[in-house]
Formats: C-alpha cells, sequence, structure tokens
C-alpha cells in the first residue's frame, strides 16, 4: 500500500512520486468526490538526483548504518538521513 508522497522506484528503473489526485465523472450527480493514488514521473533531474541518493544510500547499508530519503513536496530538496530507532521503555 502506498501513501501520498512517496516516492518509488518503477520497473521500468524510473522515479515516481505518489500523489492524490481528485477524480470526476462527468454525468453522475451523487458519485461524489473521489480521489485516487497515482504515481507521476518525475522529471529528468530529479530521477539523476535519486539515482546518486540510491548508490549513497547502498553505501550506508553496507556498512550497517540504517538511513532513510525524503523529498519534500514543497521544494526540491531531497534529506538523507539516519532511521530513527525507537527503543521500548519498561
Amino acid at each position: 500500500m502506498a501513501y501520498d508522497g512517496e516516492l518509488v522506484k518503477m520497473e521500468n528503473g524510473r522515479w515516481a512520486r505518489f500523489q492524490r489526485c481528485r477524480v470526476y465523472r462527468p454525468g453522475v450527480d451523487d458519485a461524489g468526490e473521489t480521489m485516487m493514488l497515482i504515481a507521476v514521473e518525475l522529471e529528468e533531474r530529479y530521477q539523476r538526483m535519486l539515482d546518486n541518493v540510491a548508490d549513497s544510500l547502498a553505501q550506508y547499508r553496507q556498512q550497517g548504518i540504517p538511513v532513510q530519503v525524503r523529498m519534500d513536496p514543497d521544494s526540491q530538496d531531497v534529506t538523507v538521513q539516519p532511521e530513527r530507532v525507537e527503543i521500548a521503555v519498561h
């Protein structure tokens, strides 16, 4: 199951981000508003940037360092940061 804003690498090797879109059904008065989550392929500059980030991730993970990548939806930045490890205290 995908979530809004999730980055994915598709089978064709290209990167996409899931995006929530409104779907309207013309001529159907009681259809209401339907939301659909679709994968939208990113521009070429993001493709190159994310390929580089993926290479960096692989290097970190080979060293045993868990990291995650976030793409800020309001800017053109990608952030690589350590994954949060939650510790249960009893």
